[in-house]
């Protein structure tokens, strides 16, 4: 089985591919992949849950907001996601997601932080079909 997210070589920022088998799944594998890079995920626990809800013009755009949304919530309301779950999923336009987030405040004794992630960017920036599922190549601003 193929792991959800695999960090490539960058000069200078953080480059991954991120997988899914569908398109919920490779969203759900963004909000892991996120948290696994900047965390030590086996100190998250759920004690609350946030919805989001975005809308976008294509599916493209929809999944860098989402990434987005997952950084903003952790950098201005210290909210830290262990699981994502899709509630909603459109894949058509307009293009929509709601989510319930499941995590905790960020505690940097217990969660540590690795590596602060300030945005994703468009540069190299890909989301496409597989024979295989989704694939999302991202880089992120450090």
């Amino acid at each position: 089985m193929r792991p959800p997210h695999r960090q490539l070589n960058h000069t200078s920022d953080l480059k991954v591919e991120i997988f899914g088998r569908t398109l919920a799944e490779l969203f759900t594998n963004a909000a892991f992949c996120l948290f696994d890079l900047m965390l030590d995920r086996s100190q998250l626990k759920v004690t609350k849950t946030r919805i989001v809800e975005l809308t976008a013009p294509n599916l493209a755009e929809l999944f860098l907001d989402w990434l987005r949304e997952l950084l903003f919530l952790f950098s201005a309301h210290s909210f830290a996601v262990a699981r994502a779950e899709l509630i909603e999923f459109s894949e058509t336009e307009p293009f929509r997601l709601t989510a319930r987030l499941h995590g905790e405040d960020y505690d940097p004794a217990r969660h540590g932080l690795k590596i602060e992630i300030k945005v994703p960017t468009y540069h190299q920036y890909r989301l496409e079909s597989t024979t295989n599922g989704y694939l999302a190549t991202v880089i992120f601003d450090i």
